[in-house]
């Protein structure tokens, strides 16, 4: 019987996807199959959205790109092979009611954030976005609740501080299977690996948009469903002792895992963190520490929210002065854009303070450390660019250990909201994803044929990156269309040209 979260577990199936198309579409699939129990905890969740979008060819990508996903153990990759191939999915709420009708259960939690945030001036753009937008329908799926058997929702807008909330971003379906990552069941998130500047299938007034999710089978799964049955008891009784006394019964385990990958749950959760739990090995803040700490060669980080935190910043500084050899990149958004904020002396400052946290480690790696963020262009126009939004909370060191979650790394997502991650420790996964990550980004529709370089080697893709980044600047300059992905965060610095007007990269903001 499990009474603690978050201990090593071994023999896990891990299949990792980037960007929605990938992600949806597997989510989809597995929620069609469930035939016991959906369990949702998630920051946000639109009951409207499409999983999937597009025309048969479209499945076909998708099914291969799947087929390339980071898969299953340390052997070779399964080929998956989605059932659907008439990809013209129902909404997200009738997926949901029809499963209800067959008999399995659904439970959702979904955090809501009070009123004075939602109706703060920009709102509407992003993180809290589309949520004054998507309330109607949640409040719609609350109310189905109350008449629809099998489906309960509980709407959760308890939260520490100003800016923090519940963030998780995990689901688990029959008690098998667990997803988790950086993406919502929400409006904006759906992208395809290419992240077009205009793109039709996505949804309405959303930009190009990254992320990274995880599909875990195995022992693993139990740490998902007893964290999310604290958080259900939490939601009810506001009462952290009863919600510490969950325990999940034998029926709840995960025997049958024919995997062989090592992962640990991760969280943090500030109630639990003012008892003085959850500050060992499973705490997310604790492990991204350990993690810093064991690095030696190789450290790539795509983060939205990257190095707000003190503690992690001297870490890093540290490791970088003790070991000569360790290169890092970090890929931020272009605009970090705290939802709801952007606008205000809060957040202008805590971008200013990451920016400052950047440029500390850019000088204490010197050439060894460079910051990134990633941009698109027009099809039939050079001068047009936009960011694509890195939303990812994603972390590789050394090519053997992998973070993946909804925690970003920032004191709301170390500290204050309630955030899931996992730590996986696998050196062909971690490999794996790098390398996939790295086609996306270094050359267009993910197609590395064009590259003369062999992206399994951290070195020789770490001066690619560098090597692209200058070109791109060049091709700015010039007026001609850019390469694959990348651009420097810290452009000026660089001596580069702002990639759009209004690209602030690692310039300060002014205050007032």
């Amino acid at each position: 019987m499990r009474t603690r979260f978050g201990e090593n577990t071994f023999g896990n199936c891990v299949t990792l996807t980037i960007d929605g198309q990938e992600t949806f579409a597997l989510m989809y699939e597995k929620f069609f199959q469930a035939k016991t129990s959906i369990l949702i905890a998630n920051y946000e969740l639109d009951p409207r959205l499409r999983f999937i979008r597009g025309d048969s060819q479209s499945s076909s990508l998708i099914n291969n790109n799947l087929a390339r996903s980071s898969s299953g153990s340390t052997s070779e990759p399964e080929n998956i092979k989605l059932s659907h191939q008439n990809y013209t999915a129902s909404p997200l709420q009738d997926l949901l009611f029809e499963k209800t009708k067959q008999g399995v259960e659904v439970k959702i939690i979904v955090w809501q954030p009070k009123l004075i945030i939602r109706l703060l001036p920009t709102a509407h753009k992003r993180g809290l976005s589309g949520r004054v937008g998507e309330l109607e329908p949640l409040e719609r799926l609350v109310q189905h609740s109350k008449i629809t058997k099998n489906l309960m929702v509980r709407v959760d807008n308890t939260a520490p501080t100003f800016t923090s909330g519940h963030h998780e971003k995990f689901i688990v379906i029959d008690n098998k299977i667990g997803f988790c990552g950086g993406l919502d069941l929400s409006h904006g998130k759906w992208d395809t690996n290419s992240h077009d500047f205009d793109n039709p299938l996505r949804d309405q007034n959303a930009e190009p948009w990254h992320d990274v999710h995880a599909m875990v089978e195995g022992p693993v799964v139990t740490d998902l469903i007893y964290h999310f049955m604290q958080r259900w008891t939490y939601s009810i009784t506001k009462d952290i002792d009863q919600a510490k006394r969950i325990k999940i019964e034998p029926s709840f385990e995960n025997q049958n895992s024919t995997g062989d990958t090592e992962v640990i749950a991760l969280r943090t959760w500030k109630q639990l963190n003012n008892k003085g739990d959850d500050n060992d090995g499973s705490n997310i803040l604790s492990w991204y520490a350990a993690m810093f700490r064991k690095a030696k060669y190789s450290i790539y980080i795509e983060n939205q929210f990257a190095f707000q935190s003190e503690l992690i910043t001297q870490l890093l500084v540290k490791r970088l002065q003790e070991e000569q050899n360790l290169k890092v990149i970090v890929v931020s958004p272009m605009e970090p854009n705290l939802p709801g904020f952007i606008s205000g002396f809060v957040s202008k400052e805590s971008i200013n303070h990451v920016n400052r946290n950047l440029e500390r480690l850019r000088k204490a790696g010197g050439s060894r450390v460079n910051t990134y963020c990633l941009i698109i262009q027009h099809n039939a126009a050079n001068e047009k660019r936009k960011q694509i939004y890195i939303h990812a909370k994603v972390m590789i060191v050394d090519d053997k250990w992998i973070t993946i979650g909804s925690a970003n790394m920032d004191n709301d997502g170390f500290k204050n909201s309630t955030e899931v991650d996992l730590g996986i420790t696998s050196p062909v996964l971690a490999q794996q994803l790098r390398v996939k990550l790295w086609r996306e980004h270094l050359t267009e529709q993910a197609d590395s044929s064009n590259l003369s370089v062999d992206l399994n080697s951290f070195d020789e893709g770490f001066s690619a990156w560098k090597t692209l980044a200058s070109d791109n600047g060049t091709r700015i300059l010039r007026g001609e269309r850019i390469l694959g992905q990348i651009y420097y965060y810290n452009f000026e610095e660089m001596k580069c040209p702002p990639p759009y007007a209004s690209a602030r990269g690692g310039n300060k903001f002014k205050l007032f």
